[in-house]
């Protein structure tokens, strides 16, 4: 934070030093800013007793996985020996949906998601970055999101494992030349290596294009992909919270309340509730004291907190997630609010098309 007149900090901010890349010819800061106030919103080191406790097995296998990675905080370069561990992930802390600030009191609320990815640089075989083939064009395009080993990272990143089961020769190259949801279209592949690929991962086939067929050789190192730190039940690795609303008094950089936002409704029936679920869309806050969110991944919940004390005071269960900000508007003396509702990030789940608008009570004379 800073004085938007001068640009002096409002709060002290600290240097911190920090290991350079161990990548071949890249290049980074030796030190980076930490402000001491507000404290961060989300967790920043992972460690051991952060690992989830969701059930025995879950713990032990995260372990296991943990031991694995390197966890050493903030502003680690991705490593080329190892996964290094990103907390929060690649959609940690806060999103695209903004915060929201209540100028009366100075508070300024935030939803954050707090779950872990992993990743690393993975080096190119100079065999495999001199040709071009079905796995060059694969890593070169497809790795970033749908990983080497082509698990993915659902539900954002769907896996292509076993992909010819649920799709067809046909579908698939539209999918790669036009697009489909969160995929863009691949224009710069041309047919030859559009099918070139296609037999990669559908039958693994490694077939050798001429050299003039492609654009660029594969670079010698490569992103591994986005990985979700997921248990094999596909719940975040990390205890709870997995997602938080956050109230921080902007005059004092101390929180004024900080809750769990959003569950998974299976592990609610099951008992563990209030664990907080990746949201995204922002708040609203409106002058007679509520603060307004949807977001929820899983829950498909809107709801209404108290903006003074986090106490929720309402809620209704959406036809999908409302990944989107809410608005208000008054008509005729009513006051309304209308959050868009589409899903589209649980995959267990329709999405479709939907604005609901709820009326606020009356206010009593």
């Amino acid at each position: 934070m800073f004085d938007r007149a001068n640009g002096a900090p409002l709060f002290p901010i600290a240097y911190g030093k920090y290991r350079p890349s161990d990548l071949p010819g890249e290049l980074t800061a030796e030190e980076q800013p930490l402000p001491l106030k507000p404290a961060p919103y989300a967790r920043q080191l992972l460690t051991k007793d952060l690992l989830t406790r969701r059930t025995p097995e879950a713990h032990r296998w995260a372990l296991e996985q943990f031991g694995r990675f390197r966890s050493e905080g903030q502003f680690v370069p991705l490593g080329t020996m190892q996964s290094t561990v990103i907390f929060p992930g690649f959609d940690g802390g806060a999103e695209w949906g903004g915060p929201a600030f209540d100028p009366e009191t100075g508070i300024l609320y935030v939803n954050s998601n707090d779950i872990a990815w992993e990743g690393r640089r993975a080096k190119t075989p100079p065999q495999v970055r001199n040709k071009i083939s079905g796995r060059s064009i694969y890593q070169s395009q497809c790795t970033i999101c749908h990983r080497d080993d082509m698990a993915g990272s659902p539900p954002l990143y769907p896996s292509l494992q076993r992909i010819g089961d649920r799709s067809d020769r046909a579908t698939l190259a539209s999918v790669i030349q036009k697009g489909r949801g969160r995929m863009p279209p691949f224009p710069n592949l041309s047919t030859n290596e559009v099918n070139t690929v296609i037999d990669y991962v559908l039958k693994g086939e490694n077939r050798e294009l001429s050299a003039d067929t492609f654009a660029t050789l594969p670079t010698r190192y490569r992103f591994s992909g986005y990985t979700r730190f997921l248990d094999p039940d596909g719940y975040p690795a990390v205890a709870p919270p997995w997602g938080t609303l956050n109230a921080i008094n902007l005059n004092t950089g101390e929180y004024v309340w900080k809750i769990p936002l959003g569950e998974y409704p299976e592990l609610a029936a099951r008992g563990l509730t209030n664990t907080g679920s990746e949201n995204y869309g922002g708040p609203i806050v409106t002058a007679g004291g509520l603060l307004f969110i949807a977001a929820t991944n899983y829950d498909r919940k809107f709801r209404a907190f108290d903006k003074a004390t986090g106490k929720l005071l309402w809620e209704n269960t959406l036809p999908f997630a409302g990944n989107a900000t809410p608005i208000t508007y008054r008509i005729n003396g009513r006051q309304y609010v209308v959050i868009a509702a589409g899903g589209g990030k649980d995959l267990r789940s329709k999405s479709g098309g939907a604005y609901m608008a709820f009326a606020l009570p009356p206010l009593s004379r």
